[in-house]
């Protein structure tokens, strides 16, 4: 049966056709206005999925290369920039300095020079190592917020520990010449006599420290309150240095072996025992053995029922609440004294039981003798070694230990692997020091913003393995799974030991300096012919050995120059291979941002490719259907204007 089509229903189908053409017109005028296929995901779903992966992977892109990449190459170019600098002033200032130390010491005009030149350079290079990129120390590692030297004289406490190997333990030679680089006018008559044979040049085995100035504390005497001093009135300084060398630990069961040069101690943990006790079994060296107990947190022997026990003469034992086991050998014919020491920590299991874990290693350390420590660089110091080849002496000013040749020779025969360890006390700082905690462990008192006083530990972990944990390395992501050092740590380009060797020369020009202002009011004296008799003949003798000792001196100068421009090399070699890694990391980059700026401008396209509509195809569209709107348009009025009434009549 045929259906009547009417008039309403043709009005109907009418409008519903236009709304879907100005539907069409309206989805094509957003595209010309936005420029982009779709403006919804429910548009065209695949285009929006595909958008999405793309952008994400640009998004990806464009922080790589316009932010990473580009803040690594700012970094890099900094620390390459500042290498090249302290490698210049390495080469044309102090190593041309330091062999003109060699020639330019006769007038003090000349020596002034030098060390004027010396210390400007050793500034600038500090002041190079202080360099930053956008706020942040380049040298410093992770701590960006940090300088890498002190910035400002301050009195700031530090427990320093430095570790180093036996071949850092170098020969010096110091020039005896007693008091006699002091004479003037008005006291040649007062100081002490000594003749040209008596001046001598002595070697001296030492450590230097890589800081001067360190701390001294001088007991007060409780008989008199006050500092105390020796018979001859000097001062009496404790011992707030700690010297010795790491040994491994070495187990016999569930005992630890701990060994010094005249006994052997075999030690465990009773973990059965409230408080727990260390149970040692010591051999001495006349072969005895001895079995005893050491309750936590005390030094007081006992046997197996709590009493007394019986221990090696001259020998002492402890147990520590911390877990450090310790016996100490003071025999006093044992030049230096020794002590063994080794940490131990006790753990509760969930059964109940204790299980006691050991050090990997033990210290051996050595005693330095209150005579033998020394405020300053004196005579007394220098020769206390030379006479006693067992010594162990310390001088806070230089920051140096003085070794004895047995001592010497001891710790030259120890495998080159074995560490050693020196920690000491440093308050007192002076701009352009190099920070510590850039390069050891290292505890600093400070305070807490309530003003309560705390202990900041830096470098923890430097004690248990300072090879795998000494380095703080900054990588920066460059691309996807890929990154790429940015940062070039302190250690690598400036070393405690080239300011030390600055320090040296300039040390050397001034003695060999008040040598020859000695001698100048010598010759000035018997020129003047006021003096005779003894008088005169005392001032001669002053005068050569004064002219001996100016002799020694500028032997000195020239071989230890000699082999400081050798280590200035050195420091030139280790620094140009930080500058060259640098680069060679800059050049990385460089193909890197090349690769990415590829990738860039490819993923720009695919997304453009996915998501941009065609602005040609869209008019033409556009076009079409408003042609089509108008057709309709004139084609419906034609259509609505009669109705079936009109053909009926």
């Amino acid at each position: 049966m045929a259906m009547r089509i009417t008039s309403k229903m043709m009005q109907n189908t009418s409008l519903r056709n236009l709304n879907i053409n100005k539907s069409r017109q309206e989805k094509l005028t957003n595209q010309m206005s936005t420029g982009k296929k779709i403006t919804r995901p429910s548009d065209d779903p695949v285009i929006a999925i595909r958008s999405l992966k793309l952008n994400s992977s640009l998004d990806k892109i464009d922080q790589y290369y316009e932010k990473n990449a580009s803040d690594a190459q700012s970094w890099l170019e900094l620390t390459q920039s500042a290498l090249h600098t302290v490698n210049e002033i390495l080469t044309n200032d102090i190593r041309n300095n330091i062999i003109s130390a060699k020639s330019s010491y006769k007038t003090v005009t000349d020596r002034e020079a030098v060390i004027t030149h010396l210390r400007k350079a050793m500034e600038e290079i500090y002041s190079t190592g202080n360099a930053d990129s956008g706020g942040r120390s380049i040298f410093t590692g992770y701590r960006t917020d940090m300088p890498l030297t002190i910035t400002a004289a301050k009195t700031e406490k530090n427990r320093i520990t430095e570790q180093f190997n036996n071949d850092t333990i170098d020969k010096m030679t110091f020039v005896y010449a007693g008091d006699i680089n002091t004479i003037n006018e008005g006291n040649f008559k007062d100081v002490k006599d000594i003749t040209k044979d008596e001046i001598s040049s002595n070697y001296v085995y030492r450590k230097r420290l890589a800081y001067g100035d360190l701390d001294l504390y001088q007991p007060i005497d409780p008989a008199t309150g006050k500092p105390k001093v020796d018979a001859d009135g000097k001062p009496v300084y404790e011992s707030n240095i700690d010297i010795g060398y790491m040994s491994d630990t070495v187990y016999d069961g569930d005992k630890v072996k701990l060994s010094t040069t005249s006994m052997t101690a075999y030690v465990s943990i009773d973990t059965d025992k409230v408080p727990n006790e260390a149970v040692f079994t010591v051999t001495d060296e006349n072969n005895t053995t001895y079995n005893f107990r050491v309750i936590k947190g005390t030094d007081v022997p006992v046997d197996a029922d709590g009493n007394p026990a019986p221990i090696p003469a001259n020998t002492k034992f402890s147990f520590g609440e911390d877990g450090t086991i310790k016996f100490e050998n003071n025999d006093p014919d044992l030049q230096p004294k020794e002590t063994a020491s080794i940490g131990s920590k006790v753990t509760k299991n969930a059964d109940g039981t204790s299980t006691v874990e050991f050090d990997k290693k033990f210290k051996t350390s050595f005693t330095i003798e209150p005579e033998n420590i020394y405020a300053s660089g004196t005579n007394d110091a220098y020769m206390s070694v030379v006479k006693d080849k067992n010594a162990i002496s310390f001088i806070a000013e230089t920051g140096e230990i003085l070794f004895g040749e047995t001592i010497a020779e001891r710790f030259k025969h120890l495998p080159s692997s074995t560490e050693l360890r020196v920690t000491y006390d440093k308050s007192e700082w002076k701009k352009n020091d190099l920070d510590p905690v850039h390069y050891f462990y290292t505890e600093r008192e400070g305070k807490t913003a309530s003003g309560k006083e705390k202990t900041l530990v830096y470098n923890e972990k430097f004690l248990e393995d300072p090879s795998k944990e000494g380095r703080q390395i900054i990588e920066y992501d460059v691309g996807n799974n890929q990154t790429l050092q940015v940062n070039t740590t302190a250690d690598e380009a400036f070393s405690h030991a080239l300011g030390r060797d600055v320090e040296e020369v300039i040390s050397m020009l001034e003695e060999y300096g008040s040598y020859q202002t000695s001698l100048e009011e010598v010759e000035k004296l018997i020129k003047s012919e006021q003096y005779e008799g003894d008088d005169a003949l005392k001032l001669t003798r002053q005068k050569e050995a004064l002219e001996e000792a100016m002799t020694r001196v500028l032997d000195k100068i020239n071989k230890r120059c000699d082999e400081l421009v050798k280590d200035c090399d050195g420091y030139f070699a280790k620094t140009q291979l930080a500058e060259t890694d640098c680069g060679a990391r800059l050049a990385r980059l460089g193909m890197v941002q090349s690769r990415l700026e590829m990738q860039q401008t490819n993923f720009g396209e695919l997304v453009s490719e996915n998501e941009d509509a065609d602005y040609t195809d869209l008019v033409i569209q556009l076009k079409s259907i408003e042609m089509t709107y108008q057709a309709a348009l004139s084609a419906i009025s034609y259509t609505m204007q009669t109705s079936l009434l009109d053909f009926i009549r």
